[in-house]
């Protein structure tokens, strides 16, 4: 409303000085065509100016003199000429000077105003000045009669203008209140509500359809977070409840220090389990808040692969399979430990899931951004519908059998979170009953955003 006011009465200023400018130009046309008459004639005086109608102006309505070098009137006509000079001084000493002066000045008892044209008259003594007028009376009431308009319709136009802009803003903005009371209603509870989406393809319809990727956002990430939550608590569970079990199975017992050690055993193993599971919480807890600390050296991903194989070649041999490495070197810079975590779950999972007779191949080449490892079996495999998940937290193929083994369900999660923390790179490919490979790329400079720890 401030603006369109501002606006509107910059548009009447304009309008009331163009209105004002343009009637004066058409009185200085007449006033030039009535002096140019009566300059036609040098030594005639002003006897005909009286009866003389020229364009603009009424019958008798201009006025004229005939001044002397020194301001004495020699000589005026018209129904309204004042007998005091309409020039001043100054002004007249211009027109002596050989300039044209147009003015503006009062005259008469009434103090009416004039529109001025002075020019210089030569003639055959000392020069005059001729001295043309016309009232600027109807001017002025033109110019009022504008503002006057102005002054009434300004305020109605804005007013109108202003409540049929608060309508329509009002009409436009009523999705916006629609989706502020859906939205205020999603809480933790109702986190599959959305908010409306308006029919129309403009600005609304934008945020509303991403408000609402937002909140699918939101709800995936707070459904993950219940699972997580739900999954570790049952891996935790599970050790315990054996820990317990077997703890007050050797407290009945007749002679409990005879089954000390074999309870004892067990517990490690569980306690071990359990270490293990909440060691790779942490790992994960690292990663999603981005403190994830690597240690970050010069390494050969091909002496790694060789290590890890060399420490799971007694796993293989015991379960039949055969385990090749084709790892030449290949330098990058990455944290030795994480890696070799990573290419240790892999080729553990591999060893674990091929049968007796089955082979893991493990491969390490040079690539131009880097180096990349391969992990190839001759397993089951892994169907399509798995295929996409087989690195979410907490996902098994087999849930019994892999629980029977030992696993929790985290280790390719982790080796997703340490590889990516690395800026690489791990994708599982499968055919189902033709075995799995899973390969992994690594920079061979780490990006320079990679959290490190201080020296």
């Amino acid at each position: 409303m401030v603006l369109l006011a501002v606006i509107l009465a910059a548009l009447g200023s304009f309008l009331l000085l163009r209105l004002r400018a343009d009637l004066v130009a058409e009185v200085d046309k007449a006033l030039d065509t009535q002096a140019a008459g009566i300059l036609a004639d040098p030594d005639g005086g002003l006897e005909a100016m009286p009866g003389v109608s020229v364009a603009g102006l009424r019958r008798g309505e201009t006025v004229a003199q005939l001044l002397s070098p020194t301001g004495e009137v020699r000589d005026r006509a018209g129904t309204a000429a004042p007998a005091r000079p309409l020039v001043a001084p100054v002004m007249l000493r211009q027109v002596l000077a050989g300039q044209q002066v147009r003015a503006e000045v009062r005259a008469g008892p009434d103090g009416a105003r004039y529109r001025v044209l002075g020019l210089r008259r030569a003639g055959r003594g000392a020069p005059t000045v001729l001295v043309v007028a016309a009232p600027l009376a109807d001017v002025d009431r033109s110019v009022e009669r504008l503002r006057l308009l102005l002054l009434v319709a300004g305020p109605i136009a804005l007013v109108l203008a202003g409540g049929g802009g608060w309508l329509l803003a009002r009409a436009a903005l009523r999705p916006v209140g629609r989706m502020t009371e859906q939205a205020e209603a999603i809480g933790a509870d109702r986190l599959h509500d959305r908010v409306s989406v308006p029919d129309a393809a403009d600005e609304l319809t934008r945020l509303a359809r991403t408000l609402n990727g937002m909140l699918d956002r939101i709800e995936h990430g707070v459904v993950e977070q219940r699972r997580f939550v739900a999954d570790a608590s049952h891996e935790l569970r599970t050790p315990l409840a054996v820990m317990r079990a077997e703890l007050e199975v050797a407290l009945r017992a007749d002679d409990p220090a005879a089954d000390a050690s074999e309870v004892l055993d067990s517990t490690a193993e569980e306690v071990a389990r359990m270490s293990k599971i909440v060691d790779d919480l942490l790992t994960l807890a690292h990663r999603d808040e981005n403190s994830l600390e690597l240690l970050l050296a010069p390494v050969d991903l091909g002496e790694i692969a060789a290590e890890v194989a060399g420490q799971l070649l007694p796993l293989a041999e015991e379960g039949g399979v055969q385990l090749v490495v084709e790892a030449p070197s290949v330098p990058v810079v990455a944290d030795q430990a994480r890696v070799t975590q990573v290419v240790t779950n892999l080729v553990d999972n591999a060893v674990k899931y091929t049968g007796a007779g089955g082979s893991v191949r493990v491969r390490v080449w040079e690539e131009a951004s880097g180096g990349a490892l391969a992990v190839t079996d001759t397993g089951p495999g892994i169907g399509p519908e798995d295929l996409p998940k087989v690195f979410d937290r907490f996902f098994r193929l087999d849930a019994a059998r892999t629980r029977a083994r030992g696993g929790s369900g985290l280790g390719l999660a982790i080796c997703r979170e340490l590889v990516e923390a690395h800026g690489g790179r791990i994708w599982a490919e499968s055919v189902p009953g033709a075995g799995s490979t899973f390969t992994l790329t690594l920079p061979a400079q780490p990006p320079a955003a990679i959290h490190q720890p201080p020296p």
